[in-house]
């Protein structure tokens, strides 16, 4: 279960499907920690840096973004949100989880929905336009 694995033209019901969630998730700073890239620090190791980032950001994310997480991980199997969780199962949920976690084409797309709630308008794009030109 990857977005990198939806093809077609099944691609853009996907998209349009997970944007609301992804957006709800990137705005709230603290279970969106767990998405974002950070460099290993220096004398620790990789697995021990992960699992404290998910120790700390994934029950966040889980106790206040159950629909959302419902809403995209169905959007990705191609199902209802209402099916997908009606067979849900710890087991379900982990796999399914650590799959989207560990997909780049999701990582990527959840970075840039929290660049662009994070982000303060510049203006309007004919003022930035104008001060380029001058």
């Amino acid at each position: 279960m990857k977005l990198s694995t939806i093809k077609g033209e099944r691609v853009f019901d996907v998209i349009a499907d997970i944007i609301d969630p992804i957006a709800n998730i990137a705005a709230d700073k603290e279970a969106a920690a767990l998405f974002q890239r950070q460099k290993l620090p220096d004398g620790v190791n990789a697995k021990d840096f992960v699992l404290a980032r998910v120790k700390k950001s994934a029950p966040l994310l889980l106790r206040g973004h159950k629909k959302d997480l419902i809403a995209i991980l169905a959007a990705v199997e191609g199902v209802p949100a209402k099916k997908y969780a009606s067979g849900l199962t710890l087991a379900k949920l982990l796999v399914d989880v650590t799959e989207l976690m560990t997909d780049d084409a999701f990582t990527d797309l959840f970075t840039s929905a929290q660049t662009e709630t994070a982000e303060t308008p510049s203006g309007s794009v004919q003022e930035n336009i104008g001060e380029a030109k001058e």
